[in-house]
């Protein structure tokens, strides 16, 4: 028996540049792009993929 798959709604026209000029503004504002690199998580991401031999 086949499950239904359900439409996935989508922007179009007016509604999808104002959505796309929002996202755009967020990405411009975000405040934490400047030390990413430094962050606990990226250095241990970092020293697991040398330690691999994928960086």
């Amino acid at each position: 028996m086949a499950t239904a798959i359900k439409a996935i709604p989508t922007l179009k026209g007016k509604e999808a540049r104002v959505f796309l000029q929002h996202a755009e503004e967020a990405e411009r504002n975000y405040k934490g792009t400047d030390n990413r690199d430094n962050h606990s998580y990226c250095l241990m991401a970092h020293a697991i993929l040398s330690k691999a031999g994928m960086l």
